[in-house]
């Protein structure tokens, strides 16, 4: 309610007390706007305080929070640079195992690691464009729980409006939690299949050597 009308309800007031105090009888009308004056007043302190306490909603955008902080982690610790380089070592991996120097025993040997590393190279290839988008999606939400935030703080929405917009916000985090943990999913394990593959694919270069040099001495002699 505004000032000027809490004014004017004090006049009124004001107009009974003293009609009190000279002796006089107040109209019936004035004893049914003292009443509804008392109801308003509580009325008012009551949803004054329904409107401060906002401890609970706070609570929930702490939530949301909390969520975006373990989104943000994970996104973190996927190294861009890092997808870039083991893409660009996996092609040259594939390109070695196609090389005309290649015998066909030699291509036989390292099929199998062939199609490994092809696997890694089709899951990295668009890897980090999955990453742009999934970093635009982070920063719209990060930008939409703040104003969320900001309004709650403000009073620029009531709690109905909070609770709607707090459920939007909800299921959009949720759905880019998913996305966030399938790729962070991803990165791990195609990094850790490329680290295994590297070790294990020099021990089979020594190998195919070894063969290769036991394979031409007969033909030598």
């Amino acid at each position: 309610m505004e000032l000027t009308s809490l004014k004017y309800w004090f006049l009124i007031v004001d107009s009974i007390k003293s009609n009190n105090l000279t002796g006089a009888k107040p109209p019936v009308f004035f004893s049914m706007f003292k009443h509804f004056f008392h109801i308003s007043i509580l009325a008012i302190l009551f949803s004054s305080c329904q409107e401060i306490n906002i401890n609970k909603e706070v609570k929930y955008t702490t939530l949301l929070d909390s969520v975006l902080f373990h989104q943000q982690k994970l996104i973190d610790n996927i190294d861009t640079v890092k997808i870039n380089s083991y893409v660009q070592k996996a092609k040259e991996r594939i390109r070695l195992f196609e090389s005309p120097s290649l015998n066909d025993f030699q291509k036989q040997w390292l099929h199998h690691e062939k199609l490994a590393y092809q696997k890694i190279y089709t899951s990295l290839d668009d890897f980090n464009k999955q990453m742009d988008s999934l970093e635009r999606e982070f920063n719209y939400s990060k930008s939409q729980i703040q104003a969320l935030k900001e309004d709650l703080v403000h009073r620029h929405l009531n709690k109905e409006l909070f609770n709607a917009y707090f459920t939007d916000e909800q299921k959009a985090l949720a759905e880019l939690n998913i996305l966030t943990e399938k790729l962070h999913k991803i990165y791990t394990e195609n990094l850790n299949n490329f680290d295994s593959l590297e070790f294990k694919l020099q021990g089979i270069l020594i190998q195919l050597d070894a063969l290769q040099s036991n394979h031409a001495e007969p033909t030598e002699k």
